[in-house]
């Protein structure tokens, strides 16, 4: 080894060492907003300053200047591990007050005491031919050392003991942590074998910049790289360079005497060709050898994200909705082995995103069932337009103390929820993909999310024509039932007319018939034509009840096919509801169950027709007395009371309605057919005509652009909830 090559190697790490920690102080001033970032910084300073002395001494040919220079340089060395113990105790979030504030005026006295005299470092010595090095120390120098050593060895300590308690983004990148501080404290270490007499060479001086960019990429970085592909790339990004940098330097240096005898005067001709072969050829071999090992290193990760691609590609095909939600769940979840996924979709009638389908494969964990449209996870979602990470979100909560991030944060982990992937259409929020956790315990990578964003694109446009398929096939249903009852329509006025009087004739028939019986009773007559009698009047009394009830279902289509003269105007709930209950008199018996009426009585008015409303109310109540009536026939308690209770109260621009009776409820086996029309659930069918329920859902629903939905335990009670909108 020549003292050129030596010096130079020394020289050229130390360049090495400060070039690194200058780029990363750049970065860390500009994006690092907290304490620990700026421990962080103090730490690159101080690694900075002895890479800038390390590059001097090495150029160095007088004793004095370079015994300045290298105790400058403990400036920096005695205040790495300072830093480094300050900076793991930040991060773990462990109190050490005092072994810090010791850390810290040690640091302080020993700096004072390297300045004074030669008490510290006492004088230097002409290594390898080539280089100015510590050689023999002061008193204090051995105590500064096992100090040093000691923060180094108790900050590794901290990480490695505290990592349990980590979870998430903290805990990957104290994976990184560690593994960059050790190899960077094992490399700057062998800086210190020759100033104790063991004169090996300090190759490891190179490793400290490998440790400087893993750490500092850990901490600025959240969505971070698997370890592994992160020291391979920085590894061969070094290995690349330094053979860039290098080869030319070598061959000036090392050759230079041969080159000039070969060639004279222009032997610098032929460093500046190759170092011009190799810049143009570095970037080409980096690459092609980073992909090689990235190939290998990423081949499960590699064959997931192709498998989501071919699946993303085949959604198109799927016209089913929930065939195709189901699929994107299951895919999702099975492919990338997470515990749970889910979709939501965007409902326009609610205003909200409504669980869709899911998929779990971890017991115990909760569903929620829909995200309001005015979540701050939403807003974030819209605002952004791309994959939102938990613990993204949460660490950069602790980070900035972001209010929005942290109201992010509370509804990512109601939802459970590692990742949420956006389906956008245009500027249209359609749906989100809601991905839990990797049972491998491992981050979401950038390939992975940006895997999901494709998937979620391709799903958007899946579960667009899913939809316009299924709108398509209302539309035709609507269209046919609306044909049908609008012939219904046309022909009711007049059939009515026509059925009425027919009605009225059986009934009149009927009835004369039953008066002449009855004025034939006292008559003297055998007991054969008294029992006859008596099986006519009771035929005729069936005819008088058809008679009846045909009249109903007349009036029953003439209400729906009439939907009011009057438009759509303010209501007064209480007003509509008194009028209901007049109405209903005249067939319920109010007299023998308890209504209670639970509402403000400043609730704010409804828009609706009134006339319309009050046929619905007047339905409701109908439909609970006789549901209460036939549990009171049916079961025989005791102590049974029929309790009806009316609740209401504004819910946004809607007003939800609750009516509630303890009647004899519905079977599940009827509960899809309750708003069929003609289907009616009472015993007899001399007590309904099956078109109530029907006529509600159309009022409420088509004239008023409202809903109603029931909920029903059968032998217990039944809910219906009607929302209606309020005037604006």
């Amino acid at each position: 080894m020549t003292n050129y090559i030596s010096s130079y190697i020394f020289s050229f790490s130390g360049a090495l060492l400060g070039g690194t920690c200058t780029i990363l102080l750049f970065f860390l001033l500009v994006y690092g907003k907290n304490r620990l970032h700026r421990v962080l910084t103090l730490f690159n300073i101080a690694v900075a300053v002895w890479g800038y002395s390390s590059f001097f001494i090495g150029r160095m040919e007088e004793e004095q200047s370079a015994l300045f220079l290298w105790k400058f340089s403990f400036i920096g060395v005695i205040f790495i591990a300072v830093f480094f113990y300050h900076f793991a105790c930040l991060f773990c979030e462990i109190n050490r007050k005092f072994t810090i504030v010791f850390a810290y005026l040690q640091g302080i006295l020993f700096l004072l005491i390297n300045f004074t005299g030669n008490i510290y470092i006492a004088k230097l010595k002409f290594l390898w031919n080539s280089l100015y090095y510590v050689d023999s120390v002061g008193i204090f120098f051995p105590i500064s050392f096992v100090i040093w050593l000691f923060l180094v060895i108790k900050g590794h300590y901290e990480l490695i003991t505290n990592f349990k308690k980590l979870t998430g983004v903290k805990r990957n990148q104290a994976i990184y942590l560690f593994v960059g501080f050790f190899i960077g404290f094992l490399g700057g270490t062998t800086n210190f074998f020759p100033m104790f007499g063991i004169n090996i060479y300090p190759y490891g001086n190179f490793t400290v910049s490998i440790y400087c960019i893993i750490v500092t990429y850990a901490i600025l970085k959240y969505r971070l790289l698997d370890l592994t592909i992160a020291i391979t790339r920085t590894g061969i990004f070094l290995c690349v360079y330094a053979m860039v940098l290098g080869i030319p330097f070598a061959i000036a240096f090392g050759w230079q005497q041969r080159l000039m005898d070969w060639i004279g005067a222009n032997w610098w001709v032929v460093p500046l060709v190759v170092s011009t072969i190799l810049a143009t050829g570095g970037p080409f071999i980096y690459f092609f050898i980073q992909q090689k090992a990235e190939d290998r290193l990423l081949q499960e990760q590699r064959r997931y994200q192709m498998t989501l691609r071919q699946a993303s590609s085949g959604m198109g095909r799927i016209k089913d909705l929930k065939q195709l939600l189901n699929l994107i769940v299951y895919v999702v979840t099975r492919t990338v082995q997470i515990d749970h996924s889910s979709v939501y979709l965007y409902n326009s009638f609610n205003k909200n995103y409504v669980l869709g389908a899911y998929r779990r494969k971890k017991e115990g964990l909760r569903t929620v069932g829909f995200i309001d449209n005015e979540s701050p996870l939403i807003r974030y979602v819209k605002q952004t337009k791309n994959p939102i990470v938990y613990e993204e979100i949460k660490q950069r909560t602790q980070d900035f103390g972001d209010h929005q991030l942290a109201q992010v944060e509370v509804v990512l982990k109601e939802l459970e929820a590692a990742v949420v992937v956006p389906s956008f259409i245009d500027e249209r929020l359609l749906g989100l993909i809601i991905l839990g956790a990797k049972k491998s315990g491992k981050l979401y990578s950038e390939g992975d999310l940006a895997v999901f964003t494709i998937v979620a694109n391709q799903a958007a446009l899946a579960i667009e024509n899913a939809q316009f398929y299924e709108d398509m096939k209302k539309t035709q249903e609507q269209l046919f039932r609306a044909e049908k009852m609008a012939t219904i329509g046309t022909m009711a006025d007049g059939l009515s007319h026509q059925i009425n009087n027919r009605l009225h004739a059986l009934g009149f028939i009927a009835g004369d018939a039953i008066d002449s019986i009855h004025m034939k009773k006292d008559v003297p007559m055998s007991q054969d034509i008294q029992q006859l009698l008596v099986d006519i009047e009771f035929a005729l009394q069936r005819v008088q009840d058809n008679v009846k009830q045909g009249g109903e279902v007349v009036q029953g289509l003439l209400r729906y096919t009439r939907k009011g003269e009057q438009g759509l105007t303010e209501v007064d709930f209480e007003k509509m509801l008194k009028a209901s209950f007049e109405m209903a008199q005249y067939k319920v018996k109010l007299n023998q169950l308890t209504v209670v009426h639970d509402y403000p009585p400043d609730l704010p008015k409804l828009k609706g027709n009134f006339t319309q409303l009050q046929e619905v109310f007047f339905n409701l109540i109908d439909n609970a007395y006789d549901a209460m009536v036939q549990r009171k026939t049916e079961k025989k308690e005791p102590n049974y009371k029929p309790h009806l209770q009316i609740s209401a109260k504004p819910d946004g621009h809607l007003m939800e309605i609750n009516v509630v009776d303890n009647g004899i409820g519905v079977r599940k086996e009827d509960r899809e057919k309750l708003f069929t029309p003609f289907f009616t659930t009472k015993v007899s069918s001399k007590k309904g005509t099956g078109l109530g329920l029907y006529v509600i859902q159309k009022i409420i629903e088509d004239n008023h652009a409202g809903k109603v939905s029931f909920l029903s335990e059968y032998m217990k009670e039944t809910r219906f909830v009607i929302q209606l909108p309020l005037v604006p």
